[in-house]
């Protein structure tokens, strides 16, 4: 991946379902740097460069990979760019190419847990204190997915996504079921994290530094 050419990098497309759809201005209000420690599910704390990483690519790596628009730029009667913006943009290719070679080498199942868990997105206070940051991980989950297809085809719920079901489970309080699907989720994203930790080694953060000193 990191021999590819710029143009060629393309940050996943996950369908999780509207909860990942949100208003990009609500998703950059409650966007925040994660303390590692948030990310601890198993005996260790994950690898902070794996934190940074995962949060960087899965929230701010494809505004940094796009730049400004040339047809505003235009309108404007300016260059779309200066060349310390080129420069940063060809670097976020870089990293995101690396990143994204990354989460290629674990399993498919591991990397949509990975991004449920990093993306940073508006959650429904109800849902958020009853699954804390493990909320979006819980959707992906192929249990909760499975027995919302089930739920959708009993004609048990009428929510069209995994997001809104679960939104319904947890106002009826459903306690018993919301407990089994977070323990499950907090094993799975331990496991996740540490097959990503594997992949990527013990190098040095890979995101770019003038992303890390503008924090």
């Amino acid at each position: 991946m990191a021999n590819s050419k710029p143009s060629s990098v393309h940050l996943p497309v996950i369908p999780f379902g509207s909860a990942l759809g949100c208003d990009e201005a609500a998703a950059k209000a409650q966007s925040r740097e994660p303390r590692i420690e948030t990310f601890r599910f198993g005996d260790a704390p994950p690898n902070a460069a794996a934190v940074r990483e995962l949060t960087w690519f899965f929230n701010e790596a494809e505004s940094a990979i796009e730049g400004p628009s040339y047809g505003c730029a235009l309108v404007a009667g300016c260059t779309a760019t200066t060349l310390d913006e080129e420069e940063a943009r060809i670097e976020a290719v870089h990293a995101a190419g690396k990143i994204n070679g990354w989460l290629a080498k674990v399993h498919t199942t591991e990397a949509l847990l990975l991004a449920g868990l990093f993306t940073q997105r508006p959650c429904p206070k109800h849902v958020r204190r009853a699954l804390g940051v493990l909320a979006g991980a819980v959707e992906v989950l192929p249990s909760v997915r499975a027995e919302h297809l089930g739920a959708v085809a009993t004609a048990r719920t009428h929510a069209d996504n995994v997001a809104g079901w679960l939104e319904e489970l947890v106002a009826g309080r459903d306690r018993d079921r919301v407990v089994a699907w977070k323990r499950e989720a907090a094993r799975s994203c331990a496991i996740a994290i540490a097959a990503y930790e594997r992949a990527r080694g013990t190098g040095p953060c890979a995101v770019p530094d003038n992303e890390e000193e503008g924090r």
